[in-house]
């Protein structure tokens, strides 16, 4: 019995492990993906709109090239730690691809930018949402009432308070 114990415990040991491995081989092929759509979105970028555009390049389209960067390492940063971890990272991929896009799109065309309204507008959504959701709320008193459970409840301790209460008393 004793033998079988110990056999039986390294090989839950090296499931748990196999999980991990097979979690972080995941993770590390999901971020490569990730890095090779950031290599191509910036080289498109900078070989169009940089080398070739020059003269198009302003002060505010240098600021949204560090802007660019910025939101690229943050959000490629956050997805890789995410997938390392296992944790949801769905809010930061939205954010990478609508930078990316919006990235790829200011290559050609300066109203590529109108793209990014998808985030703050995305923000005020939820905003708006959350305000909604906190006024239209019912309230306990309010799902009482119109619960029928509740209602038959109060008619039944209506008609119990209706209900003369006398005592009988033997002599």
């Amino acid at each position: 019995l004793i033998q079988n114990s110990v056999t039986v415990f390294p090989r839950v040991f090296l499931m748990a492990g196999q999980a991990e491995k097979k979690q972080a081989k995941r993770a590390e092929s999901s971020i490569q993906y990730y890095l090779f759509a950031i290599i191509g979105v910036n080289a498109l970028y900078f070989l169009f709109r940089v080398i070739l555009s020059w003269s198009s390049m302003g002060k505010w389209n240098l600021c949204g090239m560090l802007l660019f960067s910025g939101v690229s390492y943050f959000t490629f940063g956050a997805i890789k730690s995410s997938l390392e971890v296992g944790a949801n990272f769905e809010m930061y991929l939205d954010l990478f691809i609508v930078n990316l896009a919006t990235q790829f799109l200011v290559t050609f065309s300066n109203y590529g930018w109108l793209l990014y309204l998808a985030v703050p507008g995305y923000a005020g959504w939820k905003i708006v949402k959350l305000v909604m959701d906190y006024v239209f709320t019912p309230t306990e008193a309010e799902l009482a009432e119109n619960d029928p459970e509740y209602k038959k409840r109060m008619e039944k301790k209506e008609k119990k308070a209706e209900r003369q209460k006398f005592k009988v008393v033997k002599h």
